[in-house]
């Protein structure tokens, strides 16, 4: 049943990433943009993730913690500002409205149910929490691009920014606002993590 799931996660979210780079490319859009996504990044730690469980479901070891803990904390993060922020800012058609939904609501969900109820479930120790690495690496990279490279991202319809969220936008609610809403953001991926590795001590962890 693990292997099982965690091929079905796989399968689910490497047809999405796949079937949107090709709209990406066929679309013109820009590929470094698409990849910036923390929404994309957060599917493709998942993808990889959900790899290495199908060949080996009782995988650990500190690397592998750490990057298990990078992709739920991130996939969870998605879910929850998608769900609470952004539902509703894009328009998607076709295809493009099923992938959105992979993204958003099906990958985070499975990625959690699939951690709290399948065993074997990876013991994450204290060392997993090196996986902060990555919304905070994320948060550097988005406002320095945003500042240096200038892109535009397509928020709404009818609006575009420098960034690819609406609350990371400098120019258009200030540094002090994005500031507050980075390290609100950072508490919330800790509190995030910190229940992840709580939980992988419970019943079912991987002993090492």
């Amino acid at each position: 049943m693990t292997r099982t799931w965690h091929a079905l996660v796989a399968a689910l979210t490497a047809v999405a990433l796949v079937g949107q780079t090709v709209i990406t490319i066929d679309e013109g859009r820009s590929l470094a943009n698409f990849l910036s996504y923390f929404t994309i990044e957060s599917n493709i730690l998942v993808l990889v993730t959900s790899l290495l469980l199908v060949q080996r479901p009782d995988r650990g070891g500190t690397a592998f913690g750490v990057l298990r803990l990078a992709s739920l904390t991130a996939i969870t993060v998605t879910g929850l500002v998608y769900a609470t922020v952004l539902a509703g800012n894009g328009s998607f058609e076709g295809a493009e409205w099923w992938y959105d939904k992979i993204f958003h609501y099906v990958v985070p969900a499975m990625s959690v149910i699939g951690f709290v109820a399948l065993t074997p479930r990876t013991r994450l120790d204290r060392t997993a929490m090196w996986a902060l690495a990555f919304p905070v690496a994320w948060l550097a990279y988005t406002l320095v691009r945003a500042e240096v490279a200038e892109p535009v991202f397509v928020l709404t319809p009818t609006t575009t920014a420098p960034v690819p969220y609406g609350f990371l936008d400098v120019a258009d609610l200030g540094g002090v606002t994005v500031t507050v809403i980075c390290l609100a953001l950072t508490a919330v991926a800790v509190a995030i993590s910190t229940g992840y590795v709580w939980l992988s001590r419970g019943v079912g962890a991987r002993r090492r």
